[in-house]
């Protein structure tokens, strides 16, 4: 059973991480240039396992360090951007939304940095996965597959611990009808039974 403290702690954690993921998407939307963009994204991943270290017990969160990692890895071999082929831009967003980019450009509003066919770092662990969606669709890396994934095992196994604790914690009515056949059985201070 966990203790006050540590459900702070869990509580203050995740507090923690999101607000980490609200600096890097304001910082990825508002940036004026793409340096804060180059300083924040990274800090920022490197900062969530740490914000995440009080729920290390779990497996969600492992695999979610292991995305982190490569989405890391990726950003940092590429000057902090994430590395995306114009191929994948155009199959995101149409090609007349990308035209305007060339390579080694970063996409303002996005935390990718265009990378020529055949160049960039890592460029297999950058986004390059087009999801799909009424308006275009928009792109992400092998490591956020990850990261997803790991959020959703993090949920089940959040909530397979809240649904067995809830299970076995008795309600008031049955704490209370337990404790009065104990209580008539001990007797006097001490425990010793008494004679009736």
């Amino acid at each position: 059973m966990q203790t006050r403290a540590a459900r702070t702690a869990v509580t203050w954690s995740a507090l923690a991480a999101l607000g980490l993921i609200a600096a890097q998407f304001g910082a990825i939307r508002l940036a004026p240039s793409e340096i804060i963009v180059r300083v924040v994204l990274p800090a920022t991943i490197a900062a969530v396992p740490a914000a995440l270290w009080p729920l290390r017990r779990r497996a969600g969160v492992w695999i979610m360090f292991v995305g982190l990692a490569a989405n890391l890895a990726a950003i940092l071999a590429n000057g902090g951007l994430m590395p995306i082929e114009q191929r994948t831009v155009v199959e995101a967003v149409g090609e007349a939304r990308a035209a305007p980019y060339a390579p080694g450009a970063w996409i303002r509003g996005s935390k990718d940095v265009l990378v020529a066919p055949g160049g960039g770092r890592l460029v297999w662990l950058g986004d390059q996965i087009v999801v799909g969606t009424v308006h275009g669709g928009f792109v992400a890396s092998p490591g956020d597959i990850v990261v997803w994934a790991g959020m959703l095992v993090l949920a089940g196994e959040v909530s397979w611990t809240w649904q067995r604790r809830r299970a076995h914690v008795p309600d008031a009515h049955d704490a209370a009808h337990e404790a009065t056949p104990a209580a008539s059985s001990e007797g006097a201070e001490g425990g010793a039974l008494t004679s009736q």
